[in-house]
């Protein structure tokens, strides 16, 4: 008769605490928006923690956004609009995971990991796409760019990342 290993666990989190990162995360509002949006982002955060079902982490992105609208923003110049868009994709990714989890469970951090890698990816594409933007939506250049260059730098973008991905695949 042969025994089979124990089962072991890897390292989780209870879901409560990765339901509260959002509220972490609506901190950082504190530093890219006004006080106002940023306490109105805080206090979304904290409603959205204990009440998944409310979307209201989605109004906390949404709030955050928003608030970037109040800034003029130039590509090289201001990381802000760069800080909002990690973040708002960061509270969307977090806030679907804790509409979907258990609330009274534990997670694995190696399930955390695909999210992780799919916002990762998401952000290689988004970050060079939004600087293109900025960048074409200044004055001397918008004469010279015709709108059809954002679409070529985001195609450029994702066939970067399609053949990063499919390099990275292969070495598996």
């Amino acid at each position: 008769m042969t025994t089979l290993p124990a089962a072991t666990a890897s390292a989780g989190i209870p879901v409560p605490v990765l339901c509260a990162a959002p509220v972490v995360l609506a901190g950082l509002g504190f530093a890219v928006a006004p006080a106002p949006y940023a306490v109105a982002a805080a206090v979304l955060a904290v409603i959205g923690a204990v009440f998944p079902a409310t979307l209201a982490t989605w109004g906390t992105g949404l709030v955050i956004a928003l608030a970037q609208l109040l800034h003029p923003a130039t590509a090289a110049a201001d990381l802000r609009p760069y800080v909002v868009l990690a973040l708002v994709h960061a509270l969307h990714v977090l806030g679907g995971l804790c509409l979907v989890l258990p609330r009274r469970g534990r997670v694995q951090l190696r399930a955390l990991a695909r999210p992780a890698r799919r916002w990762l990816v998401v952000q290689l594409i988004a970050q060079p796409v939004l600087a293109a933007a900025l960048l074409a939506q200044q004055a001397p250049l918008r004469t010279l760019l015709p709108a059809t260059a954002v679409v070529v730098v985001t195609a450029a973008c994702a066939i970067a990342v399609v053949i990063l991905l499919r390099a990275l695949a292969g070495r598996r």
